[in-house]
Formats: structure tokens, sequence, C-alpha cells
């Protein structure tokens, strides 16, 4: 058995050529699963097709946050901020296409706003500039944690339907006004289709197990990832609303690559 975590160019083979014998458990992520057929159009895998769902590992929202001078609160303010200028505010991204830009995106979407994008090469950068009042905010995930404690940082808000654990008094953004928004990063657990029902199963019931433990639970926590044990089939009807979540907003958008 060979457990990885695929890149969306590797994901294809991974998924279709399988070892006679062997089975591939594949540990991918929303980039990969639900973006990256999305915009690359040539990927040559579809992730509701060639992957079989075993269990969800776990879920993040995103973070916004901002420069301390950014005046607002939480994402009700934000957007009231943003409507009454037009243009001005801008979002930072670890890259055009990614899990923060998206979710910048739809947000834009949904609240009928035009905050301009900038593209970085990476979190890390985009984060900086923010911090050194260049930039005006982003949707972070987890990593940004240490930077909202050393008060480098102001949180707006968190992207998930409940509160995030490590930001317990942060609103989300539904609570905040845009009702419905909606947007996580989340890593499952997959194998090839066509694996039979019985190994999915057995996997299923022994990453449940582990998931469930409060060992391991506390050490993902500690790192801002919330442990979400799912069945298959539950799974599945999570990345499918997931994937056509994206494509609307991708169309919507007009998100390009280049």
């Amino acid at each position: 058995m060979d457990a990885s975590v695929a890149s969306p160019a590797a994901a294809a083979p991974r998924a279709r050529r399988v070892p006679a014998g062997r089975v591939v458990v594949w540990g991918g992520f929303a980039l990969v699963l639900a973006v990256a057929p999305l915009l690359f159009p040539k990927l040559g895998y579809n992730p509701l097709k060639d992957l079989a769902p075993i269990t969800m590992l776990v879920t993040m929202p995103y973070i916004i946050v901002a420069h301390p001078s950014v005046p607002a609160k939480n994402a009700g303010e934000l957007i009231k901020l943003a409507k009454a200028n037009p243009g001005k505010l801008n979002m930072a991204s670890g890259g055009a296409g990614t899990g923060q830009h998206l979710a910048g995106e739809l947000f834009n979407v949904m609240a009928g706003l035009h905050m301009i994008h900038i593209p970085y090469k990476g979190t890390a950068p985009a984060i900086a500039d923010i911090i050194g009042g260049h930039a005006d905010l982003t949707f972070s995930d987890p990593s940004v944690l240490p930077q909202l404690q050393a008060g480098r940082l102001k949180v707006i808000g968190v992207s998930g339907l409940k509160r995030y654990p490590p930001l317990p008094d942060a609103l989300t953004v539904d609570e905040s006004g845009l009702r419905g928004f909606d947007a996580l990063n989340w890593y499952p657990l997959m194998a090839p289709a066509g694996t039979s029902k019985e190994l999915i199963a057995r996997l299923n019931a022994d990453a449940v197990k582990a998931l469930n433990s409060p060992d391991v639970r506390d050490k993902l926590m500690a790192q801002g990832l919330i442990p979400a044990p799912m069945s298959p089939d539950e799974l599945g009807q999570f990345i499918r609303t997931d994937y056509e979540r994206w494509a609307k907003v991708v169309k919507a958008a007009n998100v390009k690559l280049n």
C-alpha cells in the first residue's frame, strides 16, 4: 500500500495507474480535488469519477486577516467598507487559483464587491506585505495564527459556518451578515475508483477510529486542524457540493491562471 499527498500534476497517474495487487491511499486536498480540474482542463482526471472517497481527515476555515489599520472589526463591517470604497481595498493571496484566492472571490461574488486580488508567490510573502502595510487583507490558513497572537494582524472573521476553536471570539462571515458563506479547506482520504467496497469500509473504520482518538484529536487541534470523520457516502456528497460551489465561483469571477 502506498500513502501519498499528490500535486495536481501527479494526481492523474496516481489515481489511474495502480500496480497490480496494490492500493494507493491518497491524501489529497481541496485545491487538487475540487479546484484544479476546473482550472486545468487538460489535467487528466475527474475527482468525481476517478477517485473513491474513504473519509474526510481534517477541515479548516479560511481566516480573514487584515492590517490593523483596516477599519473593520468583522465581515459585515468589511463589506460596508468595501462598498463605500469600491475598487480601493485589495486582498492578497498565495497565488492565482489558490484556495485563498477563490475564497476571496466567493466573498466578492456573494457580497457584490470588487476587492482587487493581488497574487503573491506563496502565503508567506503575502502575509509579510499585509504586516508591512502594503496589502490590506487575505483569506489565510491556520499558519497565520502566531501573527494574530502577536498582534501583528487583526482577525476579521472565519469562513466556515461554525466558529473556529482556535479563535472562539471571531465571528463567522455567516454570523456577520453574509448568510450562507461557507468556504473550507479540507483534506480527505481517497482511493482509486474501483477499489472494493470491503477495503473502503475497512480503511474508513481504521481512519475514523484514529481521528476519534483523543490523542490524535488534540494534536490536530493544536495545529488548527479540525478532525472531521465521515462515511464514504458523506465525503462523496461533500466533494460534489464543493466542486459545484467552486465551479460557480471560477465562472462568475472569471478566474484565470494567466
